[in-house]
């Protein structure tokens, strides 16, 4: 089974050197570079390691992803960011899961984290919750407790750790290439149509750099933006539980329009509790000052 790396950069060159090598020694048999810059060096470079460049502005990054997919001729495209790494066994594990099941459309493997200097990450937070468990569905079986497993688990969320097989994401390019921001949850959303399978492994195959992203404070990260994809998505939606999804996330976006991101992530982490959150816990995110106080 042939496997393509479609890595996307974007202002920004730091990094790709690195994601590169990554890829080429967990053994792709093809990598895809899409860029929004060119460099004689640089760009020779790339081919003589026979990367497949291009080279073209597209700050949509549905646009830039879509060339990238038509790039490919592997029979599955793993998804890189140009700050984050593959972890040795990522390709292996993906050809393995894609030569047992044929019905199999999108594959999660899990992820560690990394600051810009590439030192191990931990959000102040915690770690963010993450799959302990094999798990999997259809996408004509989505019902409300996998809604819940999706949005408690963050399933998708960071592209660097989702696989497609391509033949199911190649005849939806035109959608895919309509996909304003929130990309990693778009590709999964667009492939939950007929008996398609999404399978999530635990293994931290993927390492994901935080705090470099230069996408954020564009139109990419424009909750209206995010909000216009997942209501297209939803129209376009070839199955209830992708249309399910779609409009979760369009309305998700709306809120964070009205409470702003911060906010936002507080009640989406009470939510994400095992034990139920009081109304002194709601009352602390949106007034933190007064309930500090009292």
């Amino acid at each position: 089974m042939q496997t393509s790396v479609l890595i996307t950069c974007y202002r920004r060159r730091a990094f790709l050197e690195f994601s590169v090598a990554s890829a080429l020694a967990d053994g792709a048999d093809q990598v895809v570079v899409v860029k929004d810059w060119s460099s004689p060096v640089i760009d020779q470079e790339l081919r003589e390691r026979n990367v497949t460049l291009v080279n073209e502005d597209l700050p949509v990054i549905g646009a830039a992803l879509a060339r990238g997919v038509a790039a490919c001729r592997g029979e599955t495209i793993s998804f890189l960011d140009d700050d984050d790494l593959i972890v040795r066994g990522r390709l292996p594990a993906v050809r393995a899961e894609f030569q047992r099941d044929s019905s199999l459309a999108v594959l999660r493997n899990g992820y560690s984290e990394v600051d810009v200097q590439g030192n191990r990450f931990t959000p102040p937070e915690g770690p963010r919750a993450q799959p302990l468990d094999r798990f999997e569905f259809d996408s004509d079986q989505i019902d409300d407790d996998i809604l819940r497993w999706i949005v408690e688990y963050r399933g998708y969320g960071i592209l660097s750790t989702l696989t497609v097989r391509r033949a199911m994401l190649a005849p939806l390019i035109e959608l895919l290439a309509q996909v304003e921001c929130g990309i990693d949850v778009a590709v999964p959303t667009l492939l939950m149509r007929d008996h398609y399978r999404h399978a999530f492994i635990p293994a931290p195959l993927s390492v994901h750099r935080v705090g470099s992203s230069l996408r954020a404070g564009t139109s990419s990260d424009d909750p209206a933006a995010y909000a216009r994809t997942f209501r297209r998505l939803a129209r376009a939606a070839a199955s209830p539980g992708g249309r399910r999804y779609a409009a979760m996330n369009a309305r998700w976006a709306e809120l964070e329009r009205l409470l702003g991101r911060r906010r936002l992530d507080a009640l989406q982490r009470l939510r994400s509790r095992r034990t139920s959150s009081s109304l002194r816990d709601v009352a602390g995110v949106f007034l933190p000052s007064i309930t500090r106080r009292s």
